[in-house]
């Protein structure tokens, strides 16, 4: 099955009814191959991540409590055209209260009650009138300040402009926000951050597995990353190299420009790859590169447009393969997909359209492919670490192939829960019209129209997690699949090995952590 870009979250609508994604969450990152359902386990497992990276450091928790402590002191409210109030520690200290100037000499601390620190063992200046402060030596300097990006950097020769939220920094690394960075040049704006001839990944090793670089990089907080002349590296060697190349950090998303690597019977071995180009505003292009041992090559590649208003318009053409291994060939295929949330409601509709030439790899048939669906879905109903979604639609598929159609109404309706760091469950209930057994291609469809799933997840440790999953063929009662996955975190990557009890089936993926 095709993944999610970014550029194509309207998409997102037309599967939420087919209990892929939950409304109003991001696409899992952790996107291993899975059936019965283990995927909704996604959603609270990206949970657990982001809480572990918005963790306080230790010395970003003792500068929240030096702040809340010089707040118990003030004397007078702090007004916003008055120099914020600050401490400071050295072994020897000067400050002229005429002019503002001060220095520091020797394992300096300074803090700002708007959420800076500054810490050098050699010495400070600064000036409390202008609000700026400067270490012309080496550098620890953490910003939690409300609004702006979340850093802790270590450096040379920091300067800052508290009042006017501008500074600069030399030859610094650190974090900004989720983000691991380094670089010769780094400069402080209200609303962004600038590193010159720097590096970014999210991998926190200190030999990172991957990581980009970029002779400009700028961050703006909780909106987009903009890399100019960025290479993609991974372990040690360059991939590829992009004049620009942005990133959206609102979303939790698998870095798909690095390789991923598997194992499945079928297939044998299997090498995958993703790439994108924009080739105007709001235009990429898309290619899906894929070989394997048993298939050779099986690759695929879309033009889309994202339209403000009109929706997303995505011309593709090769080879798309579903996580039942079924393939069928489009040459070419034409999609549409409009979603829009109901305003003043938690709920959300999606339209699409398809239509395409389509040939099944396994036998050869050839047809063109037109459906079309509408489908509602609620953001989640959240109580007490439970989680319910809802979801239903309804699609038109029509083949020229045989003069057939199939309509009918598809229903979604999980429920997971949260139990605490290391215990996760779900059980859901699916129904859809359209199966194997009355449609002409098995392309992304169920052997029957009502199914359960259910499964439990188990982290053993920081690193390990084990799982199982069910899947009841609804309509007779019969246990259809039973699969138990094992996932391993190393530094940056993740090994996902799955074995399909019923089919008897292994499936082993590799694949580098979301960024």
């Amino acid at each position: 099955m095709k993944s999610l870009t970014h550029k194509q979250v309207s998409l997102c609508l037309g599967m939420i009814a087919a209990g892929l994604f939950l409304p109003g969450t991001v696409q899992a990152a952790y996107r291993g191959s899975s059936d019965a359902g283990m995927s909704r386990l996604d959603f609270i497992e990206n949970q657990h991540r982001l809480e572990r990276e918005n963790r306080l450091s230790e010395a970003e928790q003792k500068l929240i409590s030096e702040v809340q402590e010089m707040q118990k002191h003030l004397r007078y409210p702090v007004r916003p055209d008055q120099p914020v109030p600050a401490s400071f520690e050295g072994d020897e200290l000067t400050y002229d209260q005429t002019t503002g100037e001060f220095t520091a000499v020797g394992k300096v601390h300074v803090v700002q009650m708007d959420g800076h620190s500054f810490d050098s063992p050699d010495s400070v200046r600064g000036n409390l009138q202008k609000q700026q402060v400067e270490l012309p030596g080496k550098a620890h300097v953490i910003q939690i300040t409300p609004g702006q990006s979340r850093v802790e950097l270590d450096g040379y020769r920091a300067f800052y402009r508290y009042g006017a939220k501008t500074g600069s920094m030399e030859s610094a690394k650190g974090k900004v926000d989720h983000q691991y960075v380094s670089g010769k040049r780094f400069e402080f704006y209200p609303d962004h951050i600038v590193i010159y001839d720097g590096t970014t990944t999210k991998c926190g090793a200190i030999r990172p597995d991957y990581h980009l670089s970029a002779e400009r990089i700028e961050i703006y907080p909780n909106d987009k990353m903009i890399l100019y002349k960025a290479k993609f590296w991974a372990r040690g060697a360059v991939l590829f190299a992009r004049d620009r190349y942005e990133k959206d950090l609102t979303k939790e998303e698998p870095l798909d420009q690095l390789p991923r690597i598997g194992y499945s019977k079928d297939a044998g071995v299997w090498l995958k790859q993703d790439l994108s180009q924009p080739v105007a505003n709001r235009v990429w292009t898309h290619e899906h590169l894929y070989a394997s041992t048993k298939h050779g090559g099986r690759s695929y590649g879309d033009f889309d447009w994202a339209t403000k208003k009109a929706g997303t318009f995505a011309l593709s053409y090769g080879y798309y393969e579903d996580s039942d291994e079924n393939w069928v060939k489009r040459k070419p295929n034409l999609d549409w997909n409009y979603g829009h949330p109901i305003k003043g409601t938690p709920f959300s509709y999606g339209l699409s359209y398809r239509v395409g030439r389509w040939e099944n790899q396994s036998n050869g048939i050839e047809s063109t492919h037109t459906v079309y669906s509408f489908g509602v879905s609620r953001a989640p109903i959240v109580f007490h670490r439970w989680y319910l979604t809802l979801g239903a639609g309804y699609s038109i598929t029509k083949e020229s192939y045989d003069d057939s159609t199939v309509k009918g109404l598809t229903f979604d309706a999980a429920l997971l829960k949260d139990f605490d760091q290391r215990w996760a469950a779900y059980a859901a209930y699916s129904y859809s019209k359209n199966n194997t057994q009355n449609s002409l291609f098995d392309f992304d469809l169920d052997d029957y129209s009502q199914k359960i799933q259910t499964g439990l997840s188990y982290r053993i440790t920081d690193r390990d997690r084990v799982a199982a999953a069910l899947e009841w063929n609804a309509q007779d009662g019969e246990l259809n699949d039973l699969d138990y996955y094992w996932f391993h975190d190393f530094h940056c990557t993740q090994l996902i090995l799955r074995y399909r009890s019923k089919q008897d089936t292994w499936k082993v993926q590799w694949q580098f952590t979301p960024w």
